[in-house]
């Protein structure tokens, strides 16, 4: 079972508009809930959406199920809690990864030490992520930007501008395939269309352009720094392309000749100097489910071209505050994802970032719910849709979906089986309703919403993730140097020889 491919599987909700589920139900038939803060939110991308016919027949999943009932609830949360496995350290999930630091720090390592880190609306505007990609790269070194989506949010280190009519369609959104580890593709015929990447920070040395073909593609112009390549990306059959340029450079320009369609997936930048090369791919609204919409050979072929060290997945919100999620199916289908990610890069290690704490609140709230934020109780979870449906006041109040803490551990249960590391972004939160604390402090830490962090309070988990990997690290090390300390021998045992007897007086 591959990529893309729902074969013999039951279907999955998907979600149409692609934006975050900020502290909504997606019931709308009959529940409510208050309009979210706009705080931390994220530009809108002004490319338009893909509206054309699919290019290739990929699967696409039904809209919505119907929703479960209460009692059918209750046995799914009862069910994620019946098998807590053993948690895995640090040290010995990350030990390729650590492996790689440690070349790196003894300057036994010519090239970069890698990561992939996908994930949702955690990681667009390169948020969580840029700040962890700093942490890392200011200890051990910068190789270069890594993997991009093609002109979409802003990415630090990276100023994106684009000119002319370009089509956007994302594996968020109820667009078709192909979609590569990106999760994006943007389309152009136009030839005064354009797409220029700028280094904010220093040089690189040599960038990698990923393209789709097929008989409607047409040439695209490759800039760099001035100097022009031509690519043709006209072919019998949809595939990819990938070209890889040589040249010290800041600026890479992407252009469409008129000749046909131009579909780039992404752009990928990186020196010759040793370092950390950080690739997040954050695709907003997107799921673990989202994942199942990539095109088997292209991602497989894209991960391989990365050849991380490490990969970084980080998904569940959104996912939470799905009132109709089926936490039996999504664990069996994020396994298969992981293993479809093993399959392709065997060496790499795995790091499951279970999702950060979040709450709703119900507008039937009165002022006063506004003010608190308590956990379910078992009699709220198994009564939670027939409650929120009649307006029950007993919800009137913040309160985390029971299926959030369903979805984390069934995050958590995958790692264990799958031999990686799991970091639990909520307990360092300070667990349930923590985030009604984090809106509340000076700076704030989370938006309003309860739903969105602040840039602060991106930066405190980022740190915090930062140290927790990095006393994995000392601990693999302290590990590894008493495997390769030698074994005391043991001592010979000496019997001294006795006395000699004193030699008798003469008389």
């Amino acid at each position: 079972m591959g990529w893309g491919d729902d074969t013999g599987r039951a279907p999955l909700a998907e979600d149409n508009d692609g934006s975050p589920a900020l502290n909504r139900s997606y019931k709308t038939n009959f529940l409510s809930f208050q309009s979210p803060s706009s705080a931390g939110s994220h530009p809108a991308p002004t490319l338009m959406p893909d509206s054309g016919p699919s290019l290739f027949a990929f699967s696409t999943f039904e809209a919505r199920r119907p929703s479960p009932s209460d009692a059918s609830l209750a046995l799914a949360l009862d069910t994620t809690e019946a098998y807590e496995p053993q948690a895995i350290t640090a040290a010995e999930a990350l030990q390729n990864f650590y492996g790689a630091l440690t070349k790196l720090n003894a300057g036994r390592r010519s090239g970069a030490a890698k990561i992939v880190h996908l994930g949702g609306d955690e990681i667009v505007d390169d948020r969580f992520a840029g700040a962890l990609r700093e942490h890392l790269t200011s200890r051990f070194g910068n190789a270069g930007r890594g993997l991009m989506l093609p002109g979409l949010y802003p990415v630090r280190g990276m100023k994106i501008d684009r000119g002319g009519a370009w089509s956007l369609a994302s594996a968020a959104s109820s667009a078709s395939g192909p979609f590569g580890l990106s999760g994006v593709r943007v389309t152009s015929a136009a030839s005064d269309a354009w797409l220029r990447f700028t280094s904010a920070e220093t040089a690189f040395d040599w960038v990698e352009a990923s393209f789709m073909t097929g008989p409607q593609q047409g040439t695209v112009a490759i800039s760099v720094d001035g100097e022009m390549k031509l690519v043709p990306t006209r072919a019998p059959n949809v595939s990819q392309t990938s070209i890889r340029i040589m040249a010290k450079a800041r600026e890479v320009t992407i252009r469409p000749r008129g000749d046909g369609e131009v579909t780039m997936l992404s752009l990928t930048t990186g020196t010759q100097t040793p370092g950390i090369v950080y690739s997040n791919a954050g695709v907003p609204g997107a799921t673990a489910m989202t994942l199942g919409k990539w095109s088997r050979d292209f991602a497989a072929n894209d991960l391989k071209k990365l050849d991380p060290d490490l990969v970084i997945l980080s998904f569940g919100k959104k996912e939470g505050f799905d009132d109709d999620l089926d936490i039996r199916d999504y664990e069996a289908r994020l396994r298969l994802t992981v293993e479809q990610i093993k399959s392709a890069v065997p060496g790499a290690s795995l790091l499951l970032i279970g999702p950060p704490d979040a709450a709703r609140l119900p507008t039937f709230s009165g002022s006063g719910g506004a003010q608190v934020c308590r956990a379910l109780n078992p009699q709220e979870i198994a009564g939670y849709t027939r409650l929120l449906g009649r307006g029950n006041e007993r919800l009137g109040r913040w309160h985390a979906p029971p299926r959030l803490e369903a979805v984390r551990s069934a995050i958590r249960r995958t790692a264990a089986a799958s031999g990686a590391f799991y970091w639990d972004w909520a307990k360092y939160m300070g667990g349930h309703c923590s985030i009604h604390a984090w809106t509340t402090v000076n700076p704030p830490l989370a938006a309003p919403d309860h739903f969105t962090l602040t840039e602060a309070g991106n930066l405190r988990s980022a740190r915090a993730l930062f140290a927790e990997l990095m006393a994995g690290f000392d601990g693999y090390q302290r590990l590894a140097a008493a495997k390769a300390a030698p074994t005391p021998q043991a001592a010979t045992l000496v019997i001294a020889a006795p006395p000699k007897a004193a030699a008798k007086k003469r008389r």
